[in-house]
C-alpha cells in the first residue's frame, strides 16, 4: 500500500514537471513574438519620424546629404539604421527611406535559423511640410 502512494506521487511530479517545461517554452516563444511585433510597430513610427525630419531639413537647405544626416540623427536607437541607398528625395520633395531595426529577443536572436525574424525592415515616407 505504501509503495502505491509513492509511485502515484512521482507520476504527478513527472507530469507537473513536463507541464511546467511546456508552459515555459510556449511563454518564451510568445514573448519573442510579441517583442518582434512591437519592434515592427516602433520601427514604423521611427521610419516615419526620420522621413519627416529629413523632409523638413530638405525643405530648408535643399541638400540631400543634410537631409540624410537629419534622418539618421532622429533615430532613437543604435539598433536602427537607414542604408544610404534606400534614402531617396523625390522631385516633389517627398522623402522615401527604408529603416532596418535589429531586435534582441530572449531566444530568436541567438538561434541562427530564427535570427532572420529579428531584423525588421520598414518603409517610411514624408511629404514636405507646408507653411
Amino acid at each position: 500500500m505504501d509503495r502505491r502512494r509513492r509511485d502515484g506521487g512521482s507520476i504527478v511530479i513527472g507530469w507537473l514537471t513536463k507541464l511546467i517545461v511546456v508552459i515555459a517554452i510556449v511563454g518564451v516563444a510568445m514573448f519573442d513574438s510579441i517583442s518582434i511585433g512591437a519592434a515592427r510597430l516602433g520601427a514604423t513610427d521611427d521610419a516615419n519620424n526620420a522621413a519627416e525630419a529629413a523632409s523638413a531639413d530638405y525643405r530648408t537647405y535643399h541638400n540631400v546629404n543634410s537631409a540624410y544626416q537629419a534622418a539618421l540623427g532622429s533615430l532613437p536607437s543604435d539598433s536602427e539604421s537607414i542604408p544610404a541607398k534606400t534614402f531617396e528625395v523625390l522631385p516633389d520633395g517627398t522623402i522615401s527611406l527604408v529603416l532596418h531595426r535589429t531586435t534582441r529577443t530572449l531566444v530568436a536572436y541567438r538561434i541562427g535559423p530564427l535570427k532572420k525574424y529579428t531584423l525588421v525592415v520598414v518603409h517610411g515616407e514624408a511629404t514636405p511640410p507646408t507653411l
